[in-house]
C-alpha cells in the first residue's frame, strides 16, 4: 500500500453513540463517504473492535459505559488487509498502524482535554502521548490527528512548525502545548500550512454559528510532511456534531 488513500477526521460528539446511530443518519453519512479510513473522537463505546457492514470499527473508550470520550478508527471492508496493528491507549488516545509499501505508517487518533481542564490533566495527557510516540517504530511515518482543542496563531516564532495559514492569529497559553510538543518531537502541523478560505479552515462552531474556530488538526513527522498535500473541513457531511469534517489528501 501507498499513503495516496481517503482519510477523514471528524469529532461526531452528539446526542447518541456513533453506532446506536450508524442505522440512521451517522452510518449512512460515512459509508457513503468513499474514504478508506475515518479518525473518530467522542464515540462514546466501550474499547473494542466491531463489525458493520462493510466497516470495522477500532474504539477506544471508557468500560464503565458511561457515554463521554471514546476515540476510534472507522475502516473499511477493502482497507482492512492494511491495518497491522490497533493499540488502545484509553479514551482519549488510541493508535492503529498500517502497512505501506516502503515504510509503514502510524496514525495516532487524540481528543485533548478542553482549555477549562487543569493543568495536571493536560500535562497528563501530553506526557502519555510522547511516551507513545517514543514507543513507536522510529522508521514509521508517524501522523497524529484528531480533535486537539487547540487554536493555532501565526506568530513567526512558530512559522517553521505551523506555516502561516491558520484560521486565527494568536496562539493563547493552553494551545501553545501542542507546538511546543509538536517542536520536541519533530513534528510538522500541515493543518495549518495550506491557503484555504476560512470555510475549509473552520473545523468547530457555536451553537448559534456566530463563532468558529479552527480546533482539530493533522500533525505529521517533519520527513515525510510534503506527502499530505491538502487538508480542509468539508461542509456538507452532517450528522448533528458541531464538528466539520477534515479531508486529508495524500
Amino acid at each position: 500500500m501507498d499513503l495516496e488513500k481517503e482519510y477523514g477526521n471528524w469529532n461526531v460528539e452528539c446526542k447518541k453513540p456513533i453506532l446506536v446511530r450508524s442505522t440512521t443518519s451517522a452510518h449512512n453519512e460515512l459509508s457513503q463517504l468513499d474514504f478508506d479510513v475515518v479518525v473518530l473522537q467522542e464515540t462514546w463505546l466501550e474499547s473494542g473492535i466491531q463489525k458493520f457492514e462493510n466497516f470495522v470499527l477500532f474504539n477506544s473508550g471508557l468500560e464503565s459505559k458511561k457515554h463521554e470520550f471514546g476515540c476510534g478508527f472507522y475502516v473499511s471492508g477493502e482497507f482492512l488487509k492494511y491495518v497491522k496493528d490497533f493499540k488502545i491507549i484509553n479514551e482519549r488516545i488510541c493508535c492503529l498502524r498500517l502497512k505501506a509499501k516502503w515504510f509503514s505508517c502510524t496514525l495516532i487518533n487524540v481528543h485533548a482535554p478542553t482549555n477549562e481542564k487543569t493543568e495536571e490533566i493536560k500535562e497528563e495527557f501530553y506526557s502519555l502521548l510522547e511516551q507513545n510516540i517514543n514507543q513507536t517504530a522510529r522508521s514509521d511515518i508517524k501522523i497524529i490527528l484528531g480533535d486537539f482543542n487547540a487554536k493555532v496563531g501565526k506568530e513567526s516564532i512558530y512559522k517553521p512548525t505551523t506555516g502561516n495559514e491558520s484560521l486565527h492569529n494568536e496562539t493563547n497559553n493552553n494551545r501553545i502545548k501542542m507546538i511546543q510538543f509538536a517542536i520536541s518531537e519533530g513534528l510538522n502541523v500541515r493543518s495549518t500550512t495550506f491557503p484555504l478560505k476560512d470555510i475549509h479552515k473552520e473545523t468547530w462552531y457555536s451553537a448559534d454559528g456566530r463563532t468558529v474556530n479552527q480546533i482539530d488538526h493533522v500533525l505529521i513527522s517533519n520527513r515525510f510532511r510534503s506527502a499530505i498535500t491538502d487538508i480542509r473541513a468539508l461542509r456538507g457531511p452532517d450528522i448533528g456534531s458541531d464538528h466539520n469534517l477534515l479531508k486529508l489528501n495524500f
